[in-house]
């Protein structure tokens, strides 16, 4: 059963993205949005940034300032967000 999990917070100022990270299985994805961008630069991003699939709402990476690694990070727009809900199983937002 794939879940996104979608990641709001920064885990600077809140422990969401670790306990997001906790639940992860196989199959599953974390897109990043709104503050959750954040998370790029985060330490615990390098512990998974090869071994899960990570999207991050181009937009909102770009009104915070980050340029996205294309290599491990795949950029989506917010229609593909909505697409994602349609084909995960469960949906979990982290905020």
């Amino acid at each position: 059963m794939a879940t996104l999990h979608l990641v709001r917070q920064s885990a600077f100022n809140s422990n969401d993205f670790a306990q997001c990270l906790q639940t992860v299985a196989n199959g599953d994805v974390i897109t990043l949005l709104d503050d959750g961008c954040y998370n790029l630069k985060h330490p615990l991003m390098s512990a998974i940034a090869s071994s899960i699939q990570v999207k991050i709402i181009e937009q909102h990476a770009k009104a915070r300032g980050f340029d996205v690694d294309e290599q491990h990070f795949e950029k989506i727009t917010m229609h593909k967000l909505v697409e994602l809900t349609f084909t995960h199983d469960r949906v979990i937002t982290w905020q």
